[in-house]
């Protein structure tokens, strides 16, 4: 069916730790921090970037996993029957709520980089911010055109409003991918602090490398 065929090649085509405070005794300043309790200051923050890192590549994962899904589960012919064309509006509702959920849980963890953190990965967090929020307001941008399908009543309607939707998430694939090669630069990234947190996370290994990277 040509409504599967275009959605599905539109979208298929674009994708792709607590610092320690140490305690002197009576014959030290109490302001002064012995080396132990520095190197656990310094420590924690590390860590908390490498869990943050680990849930930014998880939820970008699960993004990019729902919007090949919105393609993969539309209907083989929606048009051949009313009751077709009924599971397929319900579909592209189900799975086009899928997509601005997975949308928002990715702004969310990007920006959930806690207090502390390395200066380097903050500019990187603040880079993935940006491109994050480009995705959200595409994937509402989609979540209207999917309404339209969703209500429509007709065939010329559905066939009128898929046509929006498709025009909609082109740009929801193409944000995504602006995304996620920001993603993998900072996962390839040549800036220590940041190579680092995003290395020892094991959900970036599913990222793969940029394009820079593997060329």
């Amino acid at each position: 069916m040509a409504f599967r065929r275009t959605t599905t090649i539109v979208v298929a085509s674009l994708l792709s730790a607590v610092p320690l405070a140490a305690c002197g005794d009576s014959e030290a300043p109490s302001s002064a921090a012995s080396p132990a309790a520095t190197a656990a200051s310094t420590a924690a923050p590390a860590a908390a970037s490498v869990a943050w890192a680990e849930g930014v590549c998880t939820a970008s994962t699960g993004l990019r996993e729902s919007v090949r899904q919105l393609s993969a589960s539309v209907p083989t012919d929606p048009s051949s029957s009313s009751t077709t064309l009924d599971q397929f509006r319900a579909e592209v509702g189900t799975r086009m709520t899928a997509v601005q959920q997975s949308a928002a849980s990715v702004q969310t963890a990007v920006a959930a980089l806690p207090a502390g953190a390395d200066p380097e990965i903050v500019a990187a967090q603040q880079q993935l911010q940006t491109a994050s929020q480009r995705v959200q307001q595409s994937a509402d941008q989609s979540r209207a055109a999917a309404d339209k399908v969703t209500a429509a009543q007709t065939r010329a309607e559905t066939a009128t409003a898929l046509v929006s939707l498709t025009t909609a998430l082109a740009g929801t694939a193409k944000d995504l991918g602006v995304y996620l090669d920001a993603l993998r630069a900072s996962v390839d990234s040549g800036r220590g602090a940041v190579r680092a947190a995003f290395g020892a996370a094991p959900a970036c290994a599913a990222v793969g490398p940029s394009a820079s990277a593997s060329s």
